[in-house]
């Protein structure tokens, strides 16, 4: 399948809607070109509101450990940022649920 496409899919899909508080807003960032890799969780709030990868506290901290600018850091030419699961899966007791498990099955052998 052609990458463009593929990540156009990946975009809109919704098939864990139903079991999202906020319905599904896929992010990733993904070019089969990137160099880096990284394999996050799940979306926090703020990154599904801005839908931006690691949009928050915990991507400057990750930026600076890897001593990537901002610019460099959103280049998916350079970066690919790809969660266990693709949306927000809401809060629980103790922070956010875990990623929910049907973007692996759905999407992960293709990315």
């Amino acid at each position: 399948m052609d990458p463009i496409n593929l990540i156009e899919q990946v975009s809109k899909c919704v098939i864990c809607e139903p079991h999202l508080p906020l319905g599904a807003r896929p992010v990733i960032q993904f070019n089969a070109n990137a160099r880096i890799l990284i394999a996050g969780q799940a979306p926090g709030i703020k990154v599904h509101e801005t839908g931006k990868p690691f949009n928050d506290a915990s991507g400057n901290r990750l930026r600076e450990w890897l001593g990537l600018s901002v610019d460099e850091f959103y280049d998916p030419q350079k970066v690919a940022i790809l969660p266990m699961g693709f949306c927000y899966p809401g809060k629980g007791k103790s922070g956010d649920l875990p990623p929910r498990k049907e973007c692996a099955p759905a999407w992960r052998a293709q990315l």
